[in-house]
């Protein structure tokens, strides 16, 4: 994961199909001649620069990015078949998916954020502090918020904490450290 500041991540929506990943949820429509503001849902904004078709809606429905450009916190970008304001305000509010198989292979070591939701977090001595809900971009690092027996908890993401991931059994493994349960 890339370090962002001051934001947060609790999962995709609900009408994501199966196979795809947010990767921007669509705003208000930008000036008269159909373009729509996307504030985008990753770590690498000029990704919308590459894209030529993107996915809209619970059934993922193609279309074709005629063009994007960064403004702001955000992209803006314009959508084959919306010529203008009216027409393209129709789609605020809903999400650009593209298929999980265009994100490119990370690093070893290296995870989505949003294959870290929902994983059980477990100490060494195999005490389960419950599962992750959100991740928090604070600068420095990501910190996990955790909901479980003990309530909520912090969990920074760092090797100092993190003793072993393992995506494929649904956990990771934290050293105990002080603060954890107090």
């Amino acid at each position: 994961m890339s370090p962002q500041s001051a934001q947060s991540f609790t999962g995709l929506p609900d009408d994501v199909a199966d196979g795809y990943i947010v990767i921007g949820q669509l705003g208000r429509a930008f000036g008269v001649r159909g373009e729509i503001f996307v504030v985008p849902q990753t770590d690498s904004p000029e990704r919308f620069l590459d894209l030529g078709t993107v996915y809209i809606g619970p059934e993922a429905q193609p279309i074709r990015l005629l063009s994007a450009r960064p403004h702001k916190n955000g992209v803006v970008v314009k959508l084959e078949g919306y010529e203008d304001r009216t027409a393209v305000e129709t789609l605020r509010g809903q999400s650009l998916h593209i298929p999980r198989s265009d994100l490119p292979e990370l690093p070893e070591g290296e995870n989505y954020v949003f294959d870290l939701l929902g994983l059980q977090v477990v100490t060494v001595d195999g005490e389960d502090l419950g599962t992750i809900s959100e991740i928090m971009f604070t600068g420095a690092n990501e910190v996990f918020l955790v909901n479980g027996p003990k309530g909520e908890l912090l969990i920074p993401y760092i090797n100092d904490v993190i003793a072993n991931e393992d995506l494929a059994e649904g956990r990771i493994v934290v050293h105990r450290f002080p603060g954890l349960l107090d």
